[in-house]
């Protein structure tokens, strides 16, 4: 499991593609992860998780939260 916390991009630098990129190259570099964020940002940014999980297998959605990463779990 790879883990991504609160991925954020400058104002300035948004709509570029960067997080994109970095999202991109982790799942490059690592492959067979099943990568997870936990920051609830997804909600608010449908259009930006759609489209860079466009090529991911079962895409980038909220999901319920694995009791191996819950406190106490």
């Amino acid at each position: 499991m790879g883990w991504v916390e609160q991925p954020h991009t400058l104002p300035a630098y948004r709509r570029r593609g960067l997080a994109a990129a970095g999202l991109a190259a982790l799942r490059r570099d690592n492959p067979g992860y099943a990568w997870h964020t936990l920051g609830g940002h997804i909600d608010g940014s449908p259009a930006f998780w759609d489209t860079v999980g466009a090529d991911v297998p079962g895409g980038y959605r909220p999901r319920r939260v694995c009791e191996h990463v819950t406190a106490g779990g």
